[in-house]
């Protein structure tokens, strides 16, 4: 007992000096100014920052310690020993009744007590904001962001993001949210819409009312009389097989032979068949008219054979339509808007509806269960919803919505590995393949391989309750990659066999799945610039965008196009090619995506170069980047009518290009402008050749209709909703996006300092 206190004693003058700096700088190895929060947590837009217990903190840490802790005192004054608890996790009898000053860690204690802290810090901000913004209108989550211990770099935060545009909620894994790597430039577009008589306002003005103008002119007029505008017998041979050979040899949807049948005796007698075929041919139709050409010339006819199929569906005696046909019908619908960008953005709507048909229908309990059918119907039942669980998952990352899929919540088997033809037969053995055999099906059973690994990741980046540490991240890296992996060498097998994928079947492939890698990453992307426990996401995201961009467009990395070089030089590089660049959804979200993702790397690696001569971007990099800005260019030459997208693009590249030639300051502003305004411009003049045909041969319509005037007269449509009235990018104000005010005071503001 006697030599207890020298123990101690020991104990004590051995321990070590305290660290004064945070957890993440001093992991990260960086200078601390050990404020609450810390200058370097402020910088990488860290939402915590954290000290170790046993140190005292600076008078801006006290002060801010005052703060969060008088609510919570008066919250548990009746509870006064909990109201002084301490991080270590110990009351002050606690302390009082140990034997040495060396403090307890209950891990428990510290991360409810961090949690109490960030959710009280955040109100505070939030009430803060909104009184010096009593007229913004912030629309980003103010759901807190929970910290967890890592292996990889002491505390790692959970990416919780979300975005509201207007009335809509985007989750973690829709493009929006990518936006916020950007502010920088959008603040300076921003900044001069503002300014009502810039030329960039009348420019918007004039392109917005266009765009209306062509919208309207493709809606069609319409009546309960369906299959009025079948085009000539070849040119739908060449829209059906279009849609055969890409399409539905990933999605399968329909039985080919016997919708080939059918199609024959439509051309020989139309009425002695189904209206409900009508229906499936015309959106068959619809989706294969996007590669029938390079500009999607056949676009007012696919916006009409979507639009009659919608009233098809709506029509009287819906329970008509619980059959196998309309169940097609349906799925068929909701590709065709994607393709034919007619709602496109609201695709995971009648997804959903579509999911909850098929519930209805049974589709999710396996056949086996149900009462006795055939062969074919059980095997078209299971290749339905086979196809529905795919469709629900892409329109999920698409919407950035949760995808709402169970595997407790159905029973269904996979398809059997077969041909079309084999479906016809009663014969069980005439089902069975052997394994090098390629079949109808073993895409899309290549492709459900990695189905439940893919879910998980859309589960983690957009359900509310799930708190996505960056260890799980790299879990679900590992897992996706093990599932790839296999998919890779499941399709070797077939290298040598006389019949194996189409080119579009293996790029596809490889399209739909390497963009979950990405998707993934791309929330730890931006603080990737920052932190080096992040590394590995954001080398993920830049060398998984160049494949994808490359998968669609080969040369790009080399040789990037002109304004009139489309770059589809076979067959099946036109397919792919020709989907990204003329249809929507998942086709131009995953291309914009990797763009987006390369711009950012390019524009990093320009302002982190510290060399003597002019900065040097990765070539490849900036070669796919001035590739996408033609790309983007190139959609609105096929019917797309917002051009804010190539405006921003070409406005970036601008600014990549003063930063390549060494400008700085106000003459890199001027020139991202520029490069935006210029954008407009031709944009502009791309719209007017679209309205044109439409326009009743009235030469002088549109240059009559935006006059000067007549855009000053708009300024009542802006007005009508307050919060987003004279903004460019109506995503951001630029508060809606970020939630913060751009204040030039406040601590939180954009620093444009570092475009000069």
């Amino acid at each position: 007992m006697e030599n207890t206190p020298v123990h101690s004693s020991k104990m004590e003058r051995r321990r070590r000096r305290p660290a004064l700096s945070c957890v993440s700088c001093r992991k990260s190895k960086i200078r601390c100014d050990r404020n609450m929060p810390c200058g370097a947590c402020v910088r990488s837009k860290h939402r915590t920052c954290v000290f170790d217990p046993q140190i005292h903190p600076s008078p801006r840490q006290s002060d801010m310690t005052s703060t969060l802790a008088g609510p919570l005192h008066q919250a548990d004054s009746s509870h006064d020993d909990r109201s002084n608890f301490s991080l270590t996790g110990t009351t002050p009898a606690d302390s009082s009744s140990s034997q040495t000053n060396t403090p307890t860690f209950d891990v428990k204690s510290l991360l409810d007590r961090i949690r109490e802290l960030e959710r009280r810090l955040e109100e505070s901000t939030q009430q803060s904001t909104s009184t010096k913004n009593v007229t913004r209108a912030s629309t980003t989550s103010s759901e807190p962001v929970a910290t967890y211990p890592s292996y990889l770099a002491g505390e790692l935060h959970t990416m919780n993001k979300s975005v509201m545009s207007k009335t809509r909620y985007f989750g973690q894994s829709h493009w929006m949210n990518q936006v916020g790597s950007f502010k920088g430039v959008l603040e300076m577009f921003d900044q001069q819409y503002r300014e009502k008589k810039t030329e960039i306002m009348t420019l918007v003005g004039k392109c917005k009312t266009l765009a209306r103008t062509i919208k309207a002119q493709r809606i069609p007029e319409l009546s309960f009389k369906f299959g009025t505008n079948i085009p000539s017998r070849e040119i739908a041979d060449k829209l059906v097989d279009g849609y055969l050979r890409t399409s539905e040899s990933v999605f399968r949807i329909l039985h080919v032979p016997s919708f080939q049948k059918e199609y024959e005796k439509f051309w020989s007698s139309p009425d002695s068949v189904d209206p409900s075929f009508v229906i499936q041919l015309q959106l068959v139709m619809a989706i294969g008219s996007t590669i029938y050409d390079e500009l999607f010339t056949l676009r007012q006819s696919a916006v009409q054979w979507v639009y009659e199929a919608q009233c098809w569906l709506v029509s009287p005696v819906p329970k008509t339509r619980l059959t196998l046909s309309g169940l097609q019908v349906m799925l068929l619908h909701c590709m065709a808007q994607e393709t034919a960008s007619v709602g496109q953005d609201l695709v995971w709507i009648p997804v959903g509806q579509v999911v909850r048909t098929a519930i209805y229908m049974g589709f999710h309990r396996d056949p086996n269960k149900l009462p006795k059918m055939n062969r074919f119907r059980s095997e078209m039942r299971r290749r339905l919803w086979n196809t529905i669980l795919e469709i629900a998952l892409q329109a999920s990352i698409d919407s950035g919505g949760p995808p709402l899929i169970f595997f407790e919540e159905f029973d269904t088997c996979a398809p059997s590995d077969c041909d079309d033809a084999q479906l016809t037969s009663d014969d069980p053995s005439t089902l069975v393949n052997p394994n090098d055999k390629f079949t109808d099906m073993t895409i899309p059973l290549a492709l459900r391989a990695t189905f439940s690994a893919r879910l998980a990741i859309a589960q983690a980046l957009n359900e509310i309750r799930g708190q996505n540490t960056y260890d799980d991240t790299i879990r679900l890296h590992g897992q996706l990659g093990t599932a790839y992996k296999s998919l890779s060498q499941n399709l070797q097998r077939f290298s040598s066999t006389e019949r194996k994928p189409t080119p579009f079947q293996r790029r596809f492939l490889d399209f739909l799945v390497r963009r979950y890698f990405m998707t993934l990453h791309l929330p730890y992307f931006g603080p990737g610039m920052i932190e080096p426990a992040y590394a590995f996401s954001k080398k993920t995201v830049v060398e998984t965008s160049a494949k994808l961009y490359s998968l669609v467009f080969p040369l790009a990395s080399t040789s990037p196009r002109s304004a009139n070089d489309l770059r589809l030089t076979s067959e099946d590089a036109d397919d792919l090619g020709r989907l990204t660049t003329c249809a929507a959804g998942l086709f131009r979200n995953i291309i914009s995506q990797a763009s987006m993702a390369i711009a950012f790397e390019v524009q990093n690696q320009l302002q982190e170069d510290d060399s003597m001569g002019l900065p040097t971007p990765r070539t490849d990099l900036l070669n796919i980047f001035r590739d996408s800005a033609t790309w983007v260019r190139h959609r609105i030459k096929a019917g797309e009518t917002n051009i804010k997208g190539y405006m921003f693009t070409a406005g970036l590249l601008g600014q990549v290009e003063a930063l390549l030639s060494g400008l700085k300051g106000p003459e890199l502003v001027d020139a991202t402008v520029k490069a935006g305004t210029e954008a407009a411009r031709d944009g502009l003049e791309l719209l007017k050749q679209h309205a044109r045909p439409n326009l009743d041969e009235k030469t002088t319509a549109v240059d009559e209709q935006f006059s000067f005037d007549t855009i000053m007269a708009m300024d009542e449509d802006w007005d009508f909703d307050t919060s987003m009235q004279n903004v460019l990018y109506d995503f951001i104000s630029i508060e809606s996006v970020f939630g913060a005010a751009t204040d030039p005071n406040d601590a939180m503001a954009p620093d444009l300092a570092q475009w000069q």
